[in-house]
């Protein structure tokens, strides 16, 4: 009997016999078929780096759908969807294709999708084609890719209320006031961004301060101004007969810091002019450049004083006897509902002085009123005041900035450029919601006070400590950070006497305010 391998050595060569075939023969039989297996895998790799591109390219098209849709949350959602849906295709993923999906899903339609309401969840399918995969019926191969991308808008900051600085025409008094600085006045004197000359230089020969925010104006174009502070007016939904008003919005000559309303003149300078611009709702209120809508301007040059040989002893019950209309008539109405008639949302109110070689401080009011429902007006990302406390002893508290509990865990950023300029030694401190000191980090440009750590964010001043110089303060904020219907942080000041102070503030949740979370 034979063996096995005889057998198959008697099978081959029959095999060879019948086809003719010698050793060579062989050989190409096996390399013909190595070659179409190398062929096989090779087409696969093709389609799949095909396949991996097109992966790459659709989180491409989800990345931006998102960031673009994101913006719009949590007031607009039908735009949010629509910039998200149009983002897409313009990266080449048309939502109306066959093959094509993009969906986008934010915290009102589904509280699991993303992690809080400024949040947009975009998912983003298309059938991409293949090559060789065809041979086994794979014509198209579906890829799904999906981003998040979260908004943090700029804080509200310095009012809760309806009117941002004090109104004497009704006696309420948070005892400060709304403060722009002349162009070629001196950041020294309190205002970081609007002073366009450092320390106490002033003049257009001034050494430039290299944080200025320079205005950008041209009455025929005001939709692209630049420079100065933004203000926020919010409007909720049913409000109507919206009325936006300004308390004494000329600079006016000759005030030195009174007790009242203090603009202070520098020098022989006529004073600022001041224009505010008020545009019509934006989901994206911190910039104004991009398309918005003007509702009006009113540019104010300086004036002389409404009350004559005006004095440090001057009380306001004096002005509303001298004026004929009262203090009352210091209020100056923007623009009629009528033109402000555009429904909720907020409202970016732009303040600027011109560059027209002027200098001087001008302090102002801002009031808000509707039907139906309160607005509220607060600054946006950071606000100049005038703080002119009337021989106040014990603490004045100051809101600072409204924190929700989205924030939880994150960093609270807050940024104040000279403050403390008052008489004796006092200290300022921040407090939560519940009115607690929390632990901060905080940090100065004047080296003789560089900062350290607190348990208790209590820091102490002085007239002069801080004096042309910044405190950055940061805090970090809990997981378990809650705040309820209150989330105001305030400032705590531990004045010991009378104080004209005028500060720059700033507050900010750290990180980009635009960004893919996942």
């Amino acid at each position: 009997m034979m063996s096995p391998r005889a057998l198959r050595e008697r099978a081959v060569g029959a095999v060879k016999r019948r086809l003719g075939l010698g050793e060579s023969g062989a050989v190409l039989i096996l390399t013909a078929f190595l070659l179409t297996v190398f062929m096989g895998m090779a087409a696969f790799a093709v389609d799949f780096g095909w396949l991996y591109l097109n992966g790459i390219n659709i989180q491409h098209g989800a990345d931006a759908a998102a960031l673009a849709g994101v913006v719009y949350e949590p007031d607009d959602q039908a735009e949010a969807y629509a910039q998200a849906i149009a983002a897409a295709g313009e990266n080449g993923y048309d939502n109306s294709d066959p093959g094509t999906s993009v969906i986008p899903i934010d915290y009102a339609d589904d509280p699991t999708a993303v992690a809080n309401a400024n949040q947009l969840r975009v998912t983003v399918r298309h059938a991409v084609p293949t090559f060789f995969m065809k041979v086994f019926g794979l014509d198209a191969i579906t890829i799904g890719r999906t981003a998040v991308a979260e908004y943090v808008l700029p804080l509200p900051l310095g009012s809760p209320d309806p009117r941002f600085g004090n109104d004497p025409a009704s006696g309420h008094s948070p005892e400060f006031w709304g403060n722009i600085h002349g162009y070629y006045t001196g950041r020294g004197m309190g205002d970081l961004y609007s002073s366009q000359c450092v320390s106490w230089q002033s003049g257009s020969g001034c050494t430039r301060n290299p944080v200025a925010r320079p205005t950008v104006y041209n009455p025929a174009d005001p939709a692209a101004t630049t420079g100065g502070y933004l203000y926020g007016i919010e409007v909720p939904a049913g409000a109507t007969n919206l009325s936006v008003e300004i308390f004494d919005g000329p600079f006016t000559r000759g005030g030195g810091d009174l007790i009242l309303v203090g603009d202070n003149p520098q020098g022989s300078s006529p004073g600022p002019t001041t224009v505010f611009i008020l545009y019509g709702p934006d989901a994206t209120p911190a910039s104004t450049t991009d398309s918005n809508e003007v509702l009006c301007v009113v540019t104010f040059p300086p004036r002389d004083p409404y009350m004559p040989g005006a004095t440090q002893a001057t009380t306001w019950a004096d002005v509303d006897a001298f004026l004929p209309g009262g203090v009352d008539s210091l209020w100056d109405e923007m623009c009629p509902a009528s033109v402000l008639d555009r429904g909720e949302g907020i409202y970016p109110l732009r303040v600027i002085t011109l560059d027209d070689g002027e200098r001087g401080l001008n302090r102002w009011s801002l009031r808000t009123s509707a039907s139906g429902a309160t607005p509220r007006v607060y600054g946006l990302g950071s606000m100049s005041i005038y703080s002119n406390v009337d021989g106040a002893t014990g603490n004045t508290i100051f809101y600072l900035a409204e924190v929700e509990e989205i924030h939880a865990g994150k960093d609270l950023v807050i940024g104040l450029w000279d403050p403390g300029d008052a008489s004796g030694n006092h200290s300022l401190r921040i407090r939560d919601p519940h009115g607690n000191l929390p632990s901060c980090t905080w940090t100065s440009t004047n080296p003789s006070y560089p900062g350290g750590t607190l348990a208790a964010c209590d820091i102490p001043t002085s007239s002069s400590r801080f004096n042309d110089h910044g405190v950055e303060i940061r805090v970090q904020l809990p997981p378990g950070y809650t705040c309820g219907l209150d989330c105001w942080w305030t400032i705590d000041y531990n004045y010991p006497g009378q104080t004209n102070d005028t500060t720059t503030w700033e507050a900010r949740i750290e990180g980009n305010p635009v960004k893919l979370v996942e």
